[in-house]
């Protein structure tokens, strides 16, 4: 009987733990996912916009048979994509190991 209180008790902690994370997160749900989702847009946009004022330079100054400007642009695009990717994979990582340590605090 003491056996199933003690394991009664610490179901009831864990509840609890995870009840405050639970309310933790829906309160910076809103926040933190628009600062991911502006980070990640600034990650993929700002090559593509790199690339099309170097394409527009180039375009200029040393005209060829074809778009520098396009060309650049699909650079841009295909950068910004792998600078995501990238990104992504650190901020799983770093998600997996706060998910360890959880874990090793239970």
């Amino acid at each position: 009987m003491e056996e199933y209180s003690r394991h009664e008790e610490k179901i009831n902690e864990v509840l609890m733990q995870k009840a405050e994370l639970m309310q933790h997160r829906s309160e910076r749900k809103w926040s933190s996912n628009f600062g991911m989702i502006a980070s990640l847009g600034g990650v993929i946009i700002t090559p593509i916009i790199l690339g099309i004022i170097a394409g527009g330079w180039l375009d200029e100054h040393y005209p060829q048979h074809f778009s520098w400007q396009l060309s650049c642009l699909f650079v841009g695009f295909l950068w910004g994509i792998i600078n995501a990717y990238l990104w992504i994979e650190v901020e799983n990582k770093k998600i997996e190991q706060m998910n360890t340590r959880r874990k090793n605090n239970e």
